[in-house]
């Protein structure tokens, strides 16, 4: 995959493995079967599964947008961080520019097109009209809204199918201060985690612990409050002399407004069948997430690619039906 930001790019050779496990690959290399299970182990989060039930194309593509290289993915994913306050820092700056109107807590549930426009309609009630909408719901929430015209079948099938990721993510706070670590374990044994590293010593040069973040399994560790079962097997299969003073995290897989974290498909013809579909606009709806992103798929790269992509989009069309000219 040369083209990692453009994947469906021809001449895109890649399709013809998209049936593969990552597996399925590493069983076809002679090489030592301790270096498959080390590298099984570290592709785990990619999509929170053991390498049986992860794509093959999917590493592939991780691996190419690492510079095609292993050591280049993980700088990326681990160290290209957002400073001075992370996720919150960067949703509240967005919305001290933004100028239009806000709505929290506002569910949506219908998405209808009539004539010219758009109208939703909210599980509480509410109307909103407009001339287009970008939804930015996510693959595997799409099913929960009911779309007028229907979706396309073809849409309709990777809704069905959506992504794979039902994994967790724990922040913790270790007594100790460290220098740096990684750890992980086989998704072959029992296990819930996948793998763990040290992230930083606080924002001071002062014995501040140890914060680290660990992931799970798909479908392990999913109570937030299920404090035993996740310190002490976080000790167990992850790091034994751990001493946990704190922990924080949130259950996305069983988050309605989430259903799994960041996307990753299985083996089979996933990208090469449903990527362009998920990023055409149906009528006047279009659809803006890191989970059909081109390049860094379910990060926020990712989302602000789509995002751009569908607000360029937009413009353009208001332009052509004069209505800027207007305002």
């Amino acid at each position: 995959m040369p083209y990692p930001h453009d994947p469906l790019r021809e001449p895109a050779l890649w399709k013809k493995y998209e049936h593969l496990s990552a597996k399925d690959r590493l069983d076809q290399l002679d090489i030592p079967q301790v270096d498959k299970d080390m590298f099984d182990a570290m592709i785990s989060s990619f999509g929170s599964v053991p390498g049986s039930q992860c794509g093959f194309v999917e590493v592939l593509r991780w691996y190419a947008l690492g510079c095609h290289s292993m050591a280049g993915v993980f700088e990326r994913a681990g160290l290209c961080k957002l400073g001075k306050g992370g996720m919150t820092s960067l949703a509240l700056s967005i919305l001290s520019e933004y100028r239009g109107h806000l709505l929290f807590n506002t569910v949506v549930e219908n998405i209808d097109q009539i004539g010219k426009g758009v109208t939703l309609t909210t599980k509480n009630g509410r109307r909103i009209e407009a001339k287009y909408v970008i939804s930015t719901i996510p693959l595997n929430c799409l099913s929960d809204i009911s779309f007028n015209p229907p979706l396309s079948p073809l849409r309709q099938e990777a809704v069905k199918a959506g992504h794979i990721n039902q994994g967790a993510k724990i922040h913790f706070k270790l007594k100790k201060t460290e220098p740096g670590w990684f750890a992980m374990a086989s998704g072959y044994g029992r296990s819930p985690w996948c793998f763990a590293f040290s992230d930083h010593n606080g924002n001071t040069n002062t014995n501040n612990g140890t914060y680290c973040i660990g992931f799970g399994y798909g479908g392990h560790l999913a109570d937030p409050q299920a404090t035993q079962d996740i310190t002490t097997s976080f000790k167990e299969y992850i790091k034994p002399d751990a001493d946990v003073e704190a922990y924080l995290t949130h259950d996305w897989m069983n988050d309605d407004l989430a259903k799994g974290t960041w996307s990753c498909w299985g083996p089979g013809p996933a990208m090469s069948r449903w990527l362009k579909e998920l990023q055409t606009p149906h009528g006047r709806v279009l659809f803006a997430s890191a989970d059909w992103a081109d390049g860094w798929r379910g990060f926020i790269d990712g989302a602000i690619e789509s995002g751009v992509r569908a607000s360029v989009s937009v413009v353009w069309l208001l332009s052509n039906e004069g209505y800027l000219l207007k305002l």
